[in-house]
């Protein structure tokens, strides 16, 4: 008769190690990949405040140097409306005020005199006033 010796079931099983050493890799990754984007890559926001000095309320767009176009919304007429988290444009910035769907001025400032500025852009009050003429309101 011989004796047979069973092993306990202490042993270490291959494929559980494996997963455990795989989800420890794909976490750390993670974690860093986490950092990175936490570290840089995110775009400033900024506020700007339109100054609208014009008797009506102009559409006010920001274009980006692309070519895209980001609208704002409306600038109440004779006030200062801010408009808040607006990514930053870099270092040009283009602003078009528009009526009616129709393209009244515009104006393009570098980031830094913007930035000078107060993140401040005036529209002047001659801006409308044919359309004032013209009756609108």
């Amino acid at each position: 008769m011989s004796v047979r010796v069973r092993p306990n079931g202490a042993g270490t099983d291959r494929p559980v190690l494996a997963v455990a050493a795989l989800a420890v890799a794909v976490t750390a990754a993670g974690v860093l990949w986490l950092v990175l984007i936490a570290a840089g890559g995110r775009p400033d926001y900024r506020t700007v405040t339109v100054d609208n000095q014009a008797g009506l309320p102009p559409q006010v767009d920001a274009v980006t140097p692309e070519g895209g176009r980001l609208g704002l919304g409306q600038a109440d007429p004779k006030e200062a409306s801010a408009f808040h988290q607006l990514p930053d444009l870099g270092r040009t910035w283009r602003f078009t005020f528009s009526y009616g769907g129709q393209e009244l001025a515009g104006e393009t400032v570098s980031g830094r005199e913007l930035a000078g500025r107060g993140w401040t852009v005036q529209i002047p009050g001659t801006v409308t006033t044919e359309l004032e003429r013209q009756g609108y309101r």
